[in-house]
């Protein structure tokens, strides 16, 4: 059978299996919830590994792969801890940090930071005719031939898979899995971003250079910043490369975030989605009020209106049960805190495993069910494997919650 495969959700790793499924020929539907791609802001820096470099290499068809290529930037491969006055304390080779030293043994190691909203962009590049916005999927019903697809209008659309890629709230993973549970890791974030030249003149070099650099304090207060610098401008890029891709331009920048425990920072969530960039940015600043003026400095020439806030919940670990039609993938499975910046990464690789077992499906080469099972079996063990390894350097390093014990 070829099946037709419905998505919920337009983040980065449903818009990847969207590209892999349509480039092998596979009907493929995507429904977001926002009304359009640039509804909201898409935040700045990611680290992409060799899973998220794999995902991309699997999934995009040759010409927007060079694209993405030519707009991410080789980061030095390590995590570094600086102290207050930014001077530097310890350089950690970053696959030691993240916990993907399998990556080197297999030879694959690699590590770019990446612009997030050019990323999305070029996922969504060719992706016009099969992204539908503005009327999420909110449930769905099984059918003795496939799955019907429940939108918020309440129109109902049929498929023979449905794929939960909503994110940490999902709706399919409240019907698939009511069960499985996610948890508030107690620390909220403030995003923000710098000119990379102010970051060369205020900061050392490894600020700009390696995949993250961070300080924190006896609080577990944590300034954390990773540079952006594009091998090419993406605008530029594009034009080159893929025209239809219609790159916005982009500055090279250096991404910030204070994260703190929510008692530090003196007001509930309610509060902080109401301030304003400018609010964000003296808040953020007052939370290191008594660090050295160097990491003080830094903050206060971040760029106006860049600011915003991010409240962090994780996935806690638990059988996900079996369905003959519906999975899930990235963070509506398996959410996690960004101590390792790897969520992106493990979407991306669920993408190009589960867009893998759908070909193979297609080709008559396996069942459908038995596909799903096969993908659900690899993305459980090494998604949920990511979450405890990123749970445990939450704990040390920011103060999160830690996990419930549930025996798993």
């Amino acid at each position: 059978m070829t099946p037709k495969v419905l998505i919920a959700g337009a983040g980065l790793g449903g818009l990847a299996l969207a590209q892999m499924l349509k480039g092998a020929g596979i009907a493929v539907e995507v429904f977001e919830r926002d009304a359009s791609p640039f509804e909201r802001a898409q935040g700045y820096r990611l680290h992409i590994d060799a899973d998220g470099v794999g995902g991309m290499s699997a999934v995009l068809p040759p010409r927007l792969l060079a694209l993405f290529e030519a707009t991410a930037m080789r980061a030095l491969p390590y995590t570094t801890m600086i102290n207050g006055d930014l001077s530097l304390k310890k350089r950690i080779p970053i696959d030691t940090y993240s916990h993907t030293e399998h990556h080197v043994t297999a030879g694959l190691a690699t590590h770019v930071n990446v612009d997030r909203a050019i990323l999305r962009q070029i996922l969504l590049t060719g992706l016009d005719d099969v992204c539908h916005y503005g009327n999420p999927v909110i449930a769905y019903e099984n059918h003795e031939d496939g799955v019907a697809a429940v939108l918020a209008d309440g129109t109902k659309v049929t498929g023979d898979v449905l794929v939960g890629a909503d994110g940490v709230r999902s709706a399919i993973r409240r019907q698939r899995a009511p069960h499985a549970q996610t948890m508030d890791t107690g620390v909220r974030c403030i995003y923000g971003r710098l000119p990379a030249s102010e970051a060369r003149r205020l900061a050392p070099a490894h600020v700009v250079a390696d995949v993250f650099t961070f300080s924190s304090d006896e609080r577990k207060v944590l300034l954390g910043m990773g540079g952006v610098l594009f091998p090419m401008e993406p605008s530029a890029a594009s034009k080159c490369l893929v025209p239809e891709a219609k790159l916005p331009a982009r500055e090279d920048y250096v991404a910030c975030i204070v994260a703190a425990r929510s008692q530090f920072i003196g007001k509930d969530d309610a509060e902080m989605r109401k301030l304003s960039s400018d609010e964000l940015q003296q808040l953020a600043a007052e939370l290191i009020k008594d660090w050295p003026d160097q990491g003080k400095t830094l903050i206060a020439a971040g760029e106006r209106g860049s600011f915003f806030y991010v409240e962090m919940y994780s996935s806690i670990p638990c059988d996900l049960g079996s369905s003959p039609n519906v999975t899930l993938l990235g963070d509506a499975a398996h959410a996690m805190s960004p101590s390792l910046g790897r969520g992106a990464n493990v979407a991306l690789r669920d993408a190009a495993n589960l867009g893998r077992q759908l070909i193979a499906v297609a080709n008559g080469q396996i069942a459908l069910g038995e596909a799903l099972r096969l993908y659900e079996k690899d993305m459980v063990e090494y998604g949920f494997e990511v979450v405890r390894n990123a749970v445990n350097k939450g704990v040390m390093v920011i103060g999160q919650n830690p996990l419930p014990d549930t025996g798993r």
